[in-house]
């Protein structure tokens, strides 16, 4: 699997797994347009510092625990 590939996958998760995955957490329930950018830049910067092993180890857990 392509690295893009595995980038696609991640940023279409929703929030909560993505949260599940991270342990970057915010109050969905009461969070604000300017809550969900921070958590998304958040997810994203942790996610971008991943190297292509961990990314598809993350990728392939994520996959059998469905």
């Amino acid at each position: 699997m392509k690295e893009i590939d595995l980038d696609n996958w991640f940023f279409d998760l929703p929030a909560c797994a993505q949260m599940d995955i991270t342990a970057i957490y915010m109050n969905e329930d009461a969070a604000t347009d300017a809550d969900y950018e921070r958590f998304d830049n958040a997810v994203a910067d942790w996610w971008d510092g991943q190297d292509y092993e961990t990314k598809l180890s993350i990728y392939e857990s994520e996959e059998l625990a469905r």
